[in-house]
């Protein structure tokens, strides 16, 4: 979606469908009070939106524009609705960043219940989103149908492993690669990327930062740590914060949001 094809009437049903799922029942008194119903144009309704942007674009690019709610949810307050152009130029949709990507060691005394808050988080993001589906609310997943004519990266064939947690990411990226002329295998977290690789060695690997079962950070220092496996190149895309440690395991990062020319800039570097 062009950010001219945004219409005042999606950004309310988004809102609306978020707060009903995240707050059910008895807890909606405690849903943010969000007034759209007095915004009487698209940028009336963004002035309650927080506008960040990709601070981390390489030299040269533009920053990729980001609108962030931060609406939370019952069992937890810093859960966010976001419309943001990613991965397409000017393309954008609406998503749930469940902004717990925080790193919690397996000895924390809270660990369980932190990993028990994170798996309510990724469920409901994905209730909210198939309603805004249903709604015909742009989401991730209708960039895949946006795609246009791409250049083909390498003229080699090429393997690469996307791994990543959300469908709708691994399918636009997989479509992406497969028209630049390269070969996509995808994986959902760290956990069944490692069992992928040890069955057929890719080119390249692209990872996301925080997954479930095992994440991004943690399967690259399991394959840097494996000397069959060790001089594959990795690159890490991330929303969050890098612990600096990690710089030691991959071999590049995108930052998200991040745009399909940069992806395709760091792809080619690598392959090469």
């Amino acid at each position: 979606m062009r950010i001219d094809e945004l219409k005042l009437s999606m950004i309310r049903t988004a809102v609306e469908l978020f707060l009903d799922l995240a707050y059910p029942g008895a807890a909606r008194w405690r849903a943010p009070k969000i007034d759209l119903a007095s915004a009487q144009s698209v940028d009336e309704a963004l002035t309650h939106f927080d506008e960040e942007s990709n601070a981390a674009a390489t030299d040269g690019e533009r920053p990729v524009p980001r609108y962030v709610l931060r609406l939370g949810n019952a069992r937890y307050p810093h859960m966010k609705l976001v419309l943001e152009e990613s991965i397409l130029e000017h393309e954008f949709a609406f998503s749930v960043d469940t902004h717990d990507d925080l790193k919690v060691s397996p000895t924390a005394p809270d660990y369980e219940r932190w990993n028990a808050v994170r798996d309510h988080n990724r469920l409901l993001a994905e209730d909210i989103e198939g309603a805004w589906r249903e709604a015909r609310v742009p989401t991730v997943r209708d960039l895949k149908s946006r795609i246009g004519r791409v250049e083909r990266i390498s003229e080699d064939d090429h393997s690469v492993l996307v791994v990543d947690d959300d469908p709708a990411i691994c399918d636009a990226i997989r479509e992406l690669l497969e028209r630049a002329g390269l070969e996509v295998r995808t994986a959902p977290n760290g956990k069944i990327a490692l069992d992928k690789v040890a069955e057929r060695r890719p080119a390249l690997i692209l990872m996301d930062y925080q997954m479930p079962e095992m994440d991004g950070v943690t399967c690259c220092e399991a394959l840097k740590g494996d000397e069959a496996t060790q001089d594959i190149p990795v690159l890490l895309a991330t929303r969050s914060q890098v612990d600096l440690a990690s710089l030691t395991y991959a071999d590049g990062f995108l930052v998200k949001p991040y745009r399909q020319d940069v992806l395709f800039s760091l792809v080619r570097k690598l392959l090469a």
